[in-house]
């Protein structure tokens, strides 16, 4: 039993400076180990680490905690993990702006190459399911037109479209 009771624990006294000749009380312990908090360092290494294509549970291992505590304590950058790769580029090149109109050629130099291969990036997303999507089913009967076009798609023989050089198909 402690003799001076809740005395220690009130909120009157200060545990930063020292007490009687020098000697304060330790502080309250709970019990279990303290939660893990939210940082801004945290966060942006946790989105650095899912734009890199990384998973939550090896994310959370380098954080130091396991995926469900990584899941409670961000949750927004969790949900943001499919994003990631777009956000961090998008903050990336906003700061390459900033630098661009104080008038730093370098930073114009970078922003021009950045903003190309997002170009170049965009038109690969369209190139690269040409004509393996999927069209949606029209909504009611076909057309007469609709109907010659789906006909001449089946064409066989002397008709049909050829294939091209296999040095054009890429997989």
């Amino acid at each position: 039993m402690d003799p001076f009771g809740d005395f220690f624990l009130s909120d009157d006294v200060s545990d930063r400076e020292p007490g009687l000749f020098g000697w304060s009380p330790p502080p309250p312990r709970g019990q279990g180990r303290p939660p893990f908090v939210w940082t801004r360092e945290k966060a942006n290494r946790i989105m650095l680490l899912f734009a890199a294509g990384h998973q939550v549970k090896a994310v959370a291992s380098v954080i130091g905690c396991d995926a469900k505590t990584l899941r409670k304590v961000f949750p927004v950058e969790c949900a943001a993990r499919l994003k990631a790769e777009l956000i961090v580029r998008s903050g990336m090149m906003a700061q390459l702006l900033t630098e661009a109109e104080k008038g730093n050629v370098g930073a114009v130099k970078q922003l021009d190459k950045m903003i190309e291969a997002e170009k170049v990036r965009s038109l690969n997303a369209k190139v690269k399911d040409r004509g393996r999507a999927e069209t949606p089913a029209p909504a009611g009967p076909l057309g007469k037109k609709e109907a010659a076009r789906n006909a001449a798609k089946g064409l066989k023989g002397r008709f049909e479209t050829r294939t091209p050089p296999p040095g054009l198909l890429m997989n």
